[in-house]
């Protein structure tokens, strides 16, 4: 009798175990999120394959990431906004529009070495920040560098002097405010375009100059238009950065700055290190060196561009600030460092 009072119970209890379990755990189709990830070269890319790494993290999270390739970054965009991507990997420059903050980074003159680029994304990827990288229901969760970002040119002669500027048509990013302004402080052209057709405008000569990382500069086919005569100008005009955008309600509460700290502290090296290998394969002849003269006219130029965003409050406040302390704790001796210029003195 009391043999099949236990095997009753222990029947029932595992039978109890099994109902539960079907009622909490979730099901598979609960744990997918759709990641659009945007590279110019598609599948084939180097940020989509960096992304894969990303990927096989994220199921030690419990998310199974369906990953869709966009070579359009504004198509990759405006299906994040739809709802259609759980998450998005863009450019820093597009992600201004979701998170201010965290786009700010790729302002023009922000940052001009590395050094001062880890020091930059270290602060923002730790829990300090993470009130700073919310906005509007997304949160960025993680941001690699993908370079220093160059001006090219059709002609090297166009890079002697900021002078030489003056009535070129430069192929710029018609969603960037910032280009915008310095190609008319510059007395240029701007040539409005999007990612995909920089390339296209600077190759078959419908702009005189464009800018880009390095990285880009095969995809984009650049060698095309700065063949026999053009070059770049050896000035960093600004750090481009890949930034990854979720719908904050799609994901655990601590997804973000988990994925912010992994996100820096295994993918910075390896994408830092892709950027370099892309510079360090341009051959010599194309540099065009920049005078220490040159270089002091175009820093006045993008601080008088910035500190116009500024008081449009085009970039974040807080990111023009940290930008300038970092500058100014790289090289005291800017001029910058002790105006009143974003927000006030350094020193």
């Amino acid at each position: 009798m009391v043999l099949a009072v236990m095997k009753h119970l222990i029947r029932s209890g595992l039978a109890l175990l099994i109902a539960l379990a079907a009622t909490t755990a979730p099901a598979a189709s609960d744990d997918t999120r759709q990641a659009c990830v945007f590279d110019p070269v598609g599948a084939d890319g180097f940020v989509y394959d960096l992304f894969r790494d990303y990927a096989v993290q994220a199921r030690e999270w419990g998310y199974d990431l369906d990953i869709r390739a966009y070579t359009d970054e504004a198509v990759a965009a405006n299906d994040l906004k739809a709802g259609k991507c759980d998450m998005a990997v863009l450019s820093g420059v597009r992600t201004r529009q979701f998170v201010k903050f965290a786009g700010s980074l790729d302002m023009a003159g922000g940052l001009q070495r590395y050094a001062d680029l880890r020091k930059a994304i270290g602060a923002m990827s730790g829990p300090k920040a993470a009130p700073l990288m919310r906005a509007n229901g997304y949160e960025v969760a993680g941001v690699v560098p993908l370079g220093k970002v160059f001006l090219f040119a059709r002609d090297r002669a166009h890079l002697a002097s900021l002078d030489k500027l003056a009535g070129k048509r430069i192929a710029i990013l018609e969603y960037d405010r910032a280009s915008r302004l310095i190609t008319e402080e510059a007395g240029a052209s701007p040539v409005p375009a999007s990612i995909a057709s920089l390339g296209p405008l600077f190759n078959n000569g419908s702009a005189d100059l464009t800018y880009a990382p390095a990285i880009a500069y095969a995809p984009l086919e650049l060698g095309q238009g700065v063949t026999p005569d053009g070059g770049m100008a050896n000035f960093v005009l600004a750090m481009l950065s890949g930034q990854i955008v979720i719908h904050r309600d799609r994901f655990d509460a601590d997804f973000g700055a988990r994925s912010r700290a992994w996100v820096f502290d295994t993918l910075f090296d390896t994408t830092l290190a892709r950027a370099r290998k892309a510079e360090n394969a341009l051959d010599d002849d194309l540099w065009v060196a920049v005078s220490e003269q040159q270089t002091t006219q175009y820093r006045a130029m993008f601080r008088r561009v910035r500190e116009q965003l500024w008081r449009e409050e085009w970039y974040s406040h807080r990111m023009q600030r940290l930008l300038k302390k970092i500058r100014c704790a790289g090289d005291a001796g800017l001029a910058e460092c002790s105006q009143e210029s974003e927000g006030g003195t350094v020193y």
